[in-house]
């Protein structure tokens, strides 16, 4: 995925956004805490902030309205025409009735009426792109202690916006990444989660898993292509890639309820590209992806009581190793990262723990200076985090990046220096 391509689509959603003027009603009954449980700072490059929401849906996303304007100063984006916020308003209602009364109250911290507002209220984006990533699902069949988990790595660049669009970082300019946020919501109408997420606090989260136990990770897409997705936000209807994933884990408790819920919705490719794996807690598991000739949806069932694992390609289109091209020089290539899961998985022997699945993702860690596949100019590429998701346990265990350490003088890699990790646990219903 090339820099130059993100340009024109994060440009375009940085100017699209208006500030407006917020309807003061006082400290917000449904956020149960808001803290930084990992402060940014000397020897410690990532803030993390912990949200947990509970009462309506209308409640909750005012809430994470009033923390996205006053914590990220947060804009919404503006539909190029009215119609276009009717016709979604419509959608929601009919498809999605939980988002929509989020929306409403969105609406309302921004001081809108929902029925007239032609600002979307279905995003509180704070920064755009996509995080790199590589993971794996280990089913309780195959694990030590009988559970279904699965182990992700986040990746991106630490780098400023301008700096990703090809210029220099502006005085007091954050990097993308250096903002993540852990929610848990507690709502009237349909089921609690927790969540890691970046980008939109309203919709979007990378590692995500609900109270009935499914789980989803979304990774981005490499083999669609960014040229492919749509780029103007103002005009998007039905549900981002990201939003069904939202949609998901709010509304479904098996595999098979996830994939209706994806095929009763239209999906526009919006954002960057991207493919999630949809995990439950009988342990079986697919990728969806979205066909990048005909823009079909495509399920990949997994191998019942096998590990899986993924990375930032196809699995639809190259699904086997046979398949692959041929090998790309850069370490953090996404079939190399692949190829190595790969290996490990047929290389071990005996059931997996859960440190078993942490060393893998630190054999496929963010650590190059160039990201082969993206750009034209040297901007460094971290793992961000790494999570442990118990999905039986419907528990996280997550380490966050807070620097380099010293170089291998073999590979010339820097160390990764983590934090101490941090739980996160839905309560029980």
């Amino acid at each position: 995925m090339k820099r130059a391509k993100i340009c024109l689509l994060v440009a375009a959603l940085v100017m699209a956004g208006v500030g407006l003027s917020r309807a003061d009603e006082g400290a917000d009954p449904a956020i149960l805490k808001n803290e930084i449980v990992l402060k940014s700072g000397p020897g410690a490059y990532m803030e993390v902030r912990h949200i947990v929401l509970k009462g309506t849906n209308e409640e909750i996303g005012k809430a994470l309205a009033d923390i996205a304007r006053e914590q990220y100063n947060t804009n919404l984006v503006k539909y190029a025409e009215p119609i276009y916020a009717r016709a979604r308003h419509d959608y929601m209602k009919l498809n999605y009735p939980i988002m929509f009364e989020r929306m409403k109250g969105v609406a309302r911290s921004y001081g809108l009426s929902l029925d007239e507002t032609d600002y979307d209220t279905s995003g509180l984006y704070y920064w755009m792109t996509a995080p790199k990533c590589s993971g794996i699902f280990i089913p309780a069949a195959a694990a030590e202690n009988g559970h279904n988990f699965y182990a992700s790595n986040r990746d991106y660049y630490l780098a400023s916006m301008s700096e990703v669009l090809g210029g220099k970082r502006k005085p007091g300019e954050e990097d993308f990444s250096s903002r993540v946020f852990v929610v848990e919501m507690y709502p009237d109408k349909g089921y609690s989660s927790l969540g890691v997420g970046v980008i939109d606090l309203l919709s979007i989260n990378i590692d995500a898993i609900n109270s009935k136990g499914l789980s989803v990770a979304v990774l981005e897409d490499d083999t669609y292509g960014v040229e492919r997705t749509e780029k103007d936000l103002s005009r998007l209807s039905g549900l981002y890639i990201y939003q069904i994933v939202r949609l998901i884990v709010d509304t479904c408790a098996t595999v098979d309820e996830a994939k209706e819920a994806i095929l009763n919705n239209k999906i526009p490719m919006a954002i960057l590209p991207a493919h999630f794996l949809v995990m439950d807690s009988t342990g079986r598991s697919f990728i969806y992806e979205r066909s990048a000739k005909n823009f079909g949806d495509l399920f990949v069932d997994s191998a019942e009581g096998k590990p899986v694992p993924i990375t930032n390609h196809s699995i639809h289109d190259y699904p086997a190793l046979d398949k692959f091209p041929a090998a790309a020089k850069d370490d953090y290539d996404t079939f190399n990262r692949y190829g190595r899961l790969d290996k490990y998985v047929r290389d071990h022997r005996g059931k997996y723990s859960m440190d078993d699945a942490g060393h893998a993702m630190s054999l496929v860690y963010g650590r190059v200076e160039e990201a082969s596949e993206s750009g034209y100019h040297n901007l460094p590429l971290r793992t961000l985090y790494t999570a442990l998701v118990d999905i039986d346990e419907r528990a996280m265990r997550v380490r966050f990046y807070l620097k380099d350490g010293e170089r291998d003088p073999k590979t010339g890699f820097p160390e990764l220096i983590f934090s101490e990790p941090l739980e996160f646990k839905l309560k029980p219903e």
